[in-house]
């Protein structure tokens, strides 16, 4: 059948098209012809943003605005408990960001403006900077003090091997404290007529008797009844292979190195814990969620699913964190007496929210009676306050012998 004259017309039509997006170009990254300023094959944009600086500055723009909507929008749902994990395990999820993303977004900048916020004084003994080897007058008996204070750290080490992170700071800080005062005593003894280089002098070589003396800071243990060293009397467990026990080793050696090098700096040792934390958190939620199929182990729900309520519930978390450290950062800057007494109070109900939030999330989020959610959350609260603890601990560790 021959094509009527209106047939004719609307066959024209797709090349007219045609040619107006070959006058567009072609796409840069995968070479289909333009038909407007996006490509239809891959999406990319007919814009070039490195040969104009107005395309430049509108693509930034673009891209930040348009994460910073799906952030203010999955931060505005977060603030109700539960909202945004139900709204996500319903479907609903272009509107968020994606649970991952949000969590170490929000981790890694709450744990940056900690390191800025969060300071702490050096440690002082007895309430200053020498007092505790103050009565001594020569340096044997500085010494004599030392090894009795030593003595006592590692008894109570001993009894308390969790806390290895928190003696190996008081060890630096005793080791420091009677190094301190061993170059006082030689100064005096030697008079006032020497330099300040030289009584730099004999003040790093006090330091250095009182950190090399076998009294090691962060592990100081006989190994086969010889003192421990990395290379010639390490670590080992035969049950473990080659690498674990280097592995073990070298960070026993790294943690020996940086406890003297930061002495009785308590700052730095706050620093190398914040900088360790996140990792410790990214390692509790796979486990936190584990928790929570074994708690609902009843329940049709998969493991991604809790994993998903996991990272909500943790981001959360994070908020609060962050808040917490801008609230310490604000009053420690202002320093007024009305203005700490303020941020107290803002400490106190942030930290006295999270239980709440947390039972409440879990209701709404999962169901059920009241009583057996309650009785589930305490199960999975007693859990992971064991693992939280664990967490610190590990990144206590972690942080000093990075």
């Amino acid at each position: 059948m021959n094509p009527t004259p209106d047939d004719t017309a609307v066959a024209e039509v797709p090349a007219v098209v045609v040619e107006a997006a070959h006058g567009h170009g072609a796409c840069d990254n995968c070479q289909a012809a333009l038909q407007g300023h996006y490509c239809h094959h891959c999406g990319q944009s007919a814009h070039n943003p490195l040969k104009h600086v107005g395309h430049a500055i509108e693509e930034v723009f673009e891209s930040f605005w348009h994460l910073d909507g799906r952030i203010f929008r999955t931060l505005r749902d977060l603030l109700v408990p539960g909202r945004v994990a139900v709204n996500f395990l319903k479907g609903q999820r272009v509107g968020y960001v994606q649970p991952l993303r949000l969590f170490v977004i929000l981790t890694l900048f709450t744990f940056f403006v900690g390191k800025l916020t969060v300071h702490a004084d050096d440690m002082r003994m007895s309430g200053g900077d020498n007092a505790l080897f103050a009565s001594a007058k020569t340096v044997q008996e500085v010494e004599t003090m030392r090894a009795a204070q030593v003595a006592e750290i590692e008894a109570q080490q001993s009894g308390s091997p969790t806390a290895a992170a928190a003696f190996a700071m008081a060890m630096a800080a005793v080791n420091t404290a009677a190094a301190q005062r061993a170059a006082e005593l030689e100064q005096q003894a030697q008079g006032t007529t020497g330099t300040t280089g030289t009584a730099m002098n004999r003040a790093a070589q006090a330091a250095g008797r009182a950190s090399g003396d076998g009294y090691g800071t962060f592990f100081a243990h006989d190994i086969n009844g010889k003192p421990w060293d990395p290379d010639t009397n390490p670590v080992v467990f035969s049950s473990m292979p080659r690498f674990f026990n280097d592995w073990l080793n070298r960070r026993l050696a790294n943690g020996q190195a940086n406890v003297q090098r930061m002495g009785r700096k308590t700052d730095l040792y706050v620093q190398a814990i914040l900088t360790a934390l996140p990792g410790a958190l990214f390692f509790l939620m796979p486990v936190f969620a584990l928790v929570l199929r074994v708690a609902y182990a009843g329940r049709r729900i998969g493991y991604l699913e809790h994993l998903v309520v996991a990272l909500y519930s943790h981001a959360w978390l994070m908020l609060v964190l962050l808040a917490t450290f801008l609230t310490i950062g604000a009053t420690g800057a202002i320093g007024n007496t009305a203005v700490n007494a303020i941020g107290d109070c803002i400490l106190v109900a942030l930290w006295l929210a999270v239980p709440v939030y947390l039972l409440w999330m879990q209701q709404r989020v999962y169901g059920g009676r009241g009583w057996a959610t309650l009785a589930r959350y305490v199960f999975i609260g007693g859990i992971y306050f064991w693992l939280v603890l664990g967490g610190v601990m590990y990144a206590a560790l972690a942080g000093v012998s990075s």
